[in-house]
């Protein structure tokens, strides 16, 4: 008799040296879905201002909490914005149950991810860095974009000139 096999269930190195089931990202992504379909149609509460982005979801081996990191822009507007969310987390978990085929959802904590305000300092940072050696950075670090003024000048000849050609 022939031994069969089991199918995998987990991702190695999805969690660092840990493997995530792959039911967990299953119910990760279900509750991302869920989520961002309803704050991008708003919260009642004043505090929820701003774009508010779900960044990651990840749930806890025993299925009971989610742990929802959200990115907030403008930045200052972040901790009112989570509070909110915590707030509205019970009416979010009822949601996530009504347009999913959970029938267990785990208890949503929210979080602010700073990971993109902190990419973005860096980027300025390298631009700044790269201006004092006197090498303009690309638009995607910050750098100017093409001067509408110097577009104006332009007399849309396409040849490169500043001007109409002289052909005497």
């Amino acid at each position: 008799m022939t031994e069969r096999r089991r199918p995998a269930t987990s991702l190695p190195g999805i969690a660092g040296k840990d493997e995530t089931p792959i039911r967990l990202l299953q119910w990760a992504s279900v509750i991302r879905r869920a989520l961002q379909q309803r704050l991008s149609e708003g919260l009642a509460d004043p505090r929820f201002q701003g774009l508010v982005s779900i960044v990651s979801v990840e749930v806890s081996p025993d299925e009971q909490r989610a742990l929802v990191r959200v990115s907030v822009s403008p930045a200052d507007r972040g901790p009112l914005a989570v509070s909110a969310l915590r707030s509205a987390a019970a009416h979010l978990r009822h949601v996530v149950r009504d347009e999913s085929a959970l029938r267990h959802v785990p208890r949503l904590d929210f979080i602010i991810d700073q990971s993109g305000h902190r990419q973005m300092t860096v980027e300025q940072a390298i631009a700044e860095g790269l201006r004092r050696e006197g090498i303009e950075p690309g638009p995607d670090l910050g750098g100017d974009l093409p001067d509408p003024a110097d577009e104006a000048n332009d007399d849309g000849s396409g040849d490169g000139s500043d001007g109409p050609a002289d052909h005497t």
